[in-house]
């Protein structure tokens, strides 16, 4: 027996209402109970439908969906960062490691020619600062605006702040070089390499989040994200 609309409505209001905020997992868990209900109904046309949502909530964990949320949130947030590590390895294979040895050899030029390689490495650190900055805003602006939020695109936060801690830790290893270590061209080189390796991680979890914002799009084309 298929359930109609308005009691599919009751059963989302109900895992809403449990704390379950992400509608990707709200509509796998409505999915469930759905096929559970159907058969029950199938079985017996008369049973209360809404004490029958409660039971099939009890036949969970003893904390409801919390372990439920919390393993889906941990899986996810994993395949986020192993797909994004997957895209910064794609840099080191051909056809994408000409990007990454033309910005090295790029940078590594204009560090050449640069008489002051403080004022190089500060540069650096302003556009790894200004990165940081627009992540804020855009998560500012994000939270601001009544979108339905998705598990699967809940990386902003945790993301945000490893991003934030590599420019951090890297901003902050300039301070540690002396004048010595400043003139030696392999030094240089290192800490120009660890520069390129946070940037194209960078790039690499914004095109993994890119893409399943895409699929979540296609997906739920009439949900605004």
């Amino acid at each position: 027996m298929e359930l109609t609309t308005k009691q599919l409505e009751e059963v989302d209001r109900y895992i809403s209402c449990c704390g379950i905020k992400y509608y990707d997992v709200r509509a796998e868990i409505v999915d469930h109970f759905a096929s559970v209900l159907e058969q029950r109904l199938e079985e017996n046309p008369t049973l209360d439908f809404k004490k029958e949502i409660v039971n099939i909530h009890k036949n969970f964990s003893e904390n409801g969906f919390y372990n439920l949320l919390k393993d889906k949130t941990e899986s996810v947030h994993k395949k986020f960062y192993v797909s994004s590590l997957k895209h910064l390895l794609s840099f080191f294979k051909l056809p994408k490691i000409i990007i990454s040895i033309a910005l090295f050899l790029g940078l590594n030029e204009i560090l050449k020619i640069t008489k002051d390689k403080n004022n190089f490495f500060f540069i650096l650190s302003v556009i790894g600062i200004l990165i940081m900055f627009q992540m804020l805003i855009r998560v500012s602006i994000k939270r601001k605006k009544k979108t339905v939020s998705f598990l699967v695109l809940n990386k902003s936060d945790s993301f945000m702040q490893l991003i934030n801690f590599l420019f951090i830790t890297y901003n902050s290893s300039i301070n540690f070089r002396s004048k010595i270590s400043l003139e030696n061209e392999l030094h240089n080189q290192i800490h120009l390499g660890i520069y390129i390796l946070i940037i194209l991680f960078y790039f690499s979890g914004e095109y993994v989040f890119r893409q399943n914002k895409k699929m979540v799009l296609e997906q739920y084309p009439n949900i605004l994200v």
